[in-house]
């Protein structure tokens, strides 16, 4: 990995904008100072990172400060080596309890002179959780490191005795087009789909997954707000809200044989069946969303979740949908 971290593996991420996500955080050369309170955040974002999914932190990379352009890197910011060594950020990072075993930093000498780097600092997921300076434990939600709850803390000491799911959200706008023999003609209009993507971050493998998605009527698709109405369903109210809930699970249904003719083949499927996720595996499942979206007022709305795994304790979240990153495809 040495020989892939220089300055032009950095400036890559600037050029084509790669944005903060959970395992992904970009920190100014000031993010690095010797005062009590900068060395306490350092082991904050860095146990966070550990206590939620692992990833890395690029100390030498600032942010854009423009709302519009919220989380992507701007441009690399110079940390004199002199001030700030790779040593000293070991010495700060190994202050947090336990230590992260197979902890790396990676500095980056800079063509901007002689004393400027930047370190790379690659963190991997803990089997146990890890505590800052400050005595508490952190974990990554919405780009920030935040307090743990106290069952968050147990689940992730646990994280060997039983899988854990976590959930990532992205929405997806695309370009649909369709022509109706009807009208005879074409059709061009936007789909848009919220992915959710069940990881299994844990150390064993997780047999059954159900989780329960909580959707804000403002964002459901109008052919599933005409089904609510056909069949009657009820949704849930939560401060004013209204929620519709989703069903998932990793369950598949293999295809066991094939009947043809001379037009198509039609295929036959067998009962369903649990299909584990291993862990660092994935499961993601799409929900159709209203076509403008973008005419939606999200502010105030959330996606509220509920994951029930094997044994293990129930997980819980919500999301803004406002911090739900959004992947426009409809020029691609």
């Amino acid at each position: 990995m040495t020989d892939l971290w220089n300055q032009q593996a950095v400036q890559q991420y600037i050029d084509i904008e790669i944005q903060e996500s959970l395992v992904l955080e970009y920190k100014a050369a000031e993010a690095l100072g010797k005062s009590d309170g900068k060395m306490r955040e350092i082991t904050k974002d860095v146990s966070a990172m550990a206590n939620s999914s692992g990833g890395r932190i690029i100390y030498g990379v600032k942010e854009y400060g423009s709302p519009d352009k919220k989380h992507l890197p701007e441009k690399i910011d110079p940390i004199e080596q002199d001030k700030i060594s790779k040593e000293w950020l070991e010495q700060v990072i190994n202050n947090i309890r336990p230590r992260i075993d197979g902890l790396l930093i990676y500095p980056i000498q800079l063509d901007s002179a002689l004393n400027h780097v930047a370190y790379v600092v690659e963190i991997p997921q803990s089997t146990t959780a890890h505590q800052a300076t400050d005595w508490r434990y952190y974990k990554r939600f919405n780009f920030q490191a935040v307090p743990m709850e106290d069952y968050e803390i147990r689940d992730t000491m646990g994280r060997k005795q039983y899988p854990k799911i976590g959930l990532d959200f992205k929405i997806e706008l695309a370009t649909k087009r369709y022509f109706s023999q009807f009208e005879n003609k074409q059709h061009i209009e936007t789909s848009c789909v919220l992915k959710v993507t069940a990881r299994n971050t844990g150390g064993i493998y997780a047999q059954f997954v159900n989780t329960f998605i909580s959707i804000p009527l403002p964002l459901l698709h109008e052919l599933t707000i005409e089904q609510i109405k056909h069949e009657n369903e009820e949704m849930i109210v939560e401060e004013g809200q209204k929620y519709y809930e989703y069903y998932e699970d990793n369950t598949v249904r293999d295809v066991v044989d094939v009947e043809s003719n001379i037009y198509l083949s039609i295929p036959k499927y067998g009962p369903s069946r649990y299909d584990p996720i291993l862990p660092g595996l994935s499961r993601t499942w799409e929900i159709i969303l209203r076509g403008d979206f973008e005419k939606v007022d999200l502010d105030g709305l959330l996606i509220k979740w509920s994951t029930h795994v094997d044994n293990a304790p129930v997980s819980e979240g919500q999301v803004a949908v406002s911090d739900i990153r959004i992947i426009d495809d409809r020029n691609a």
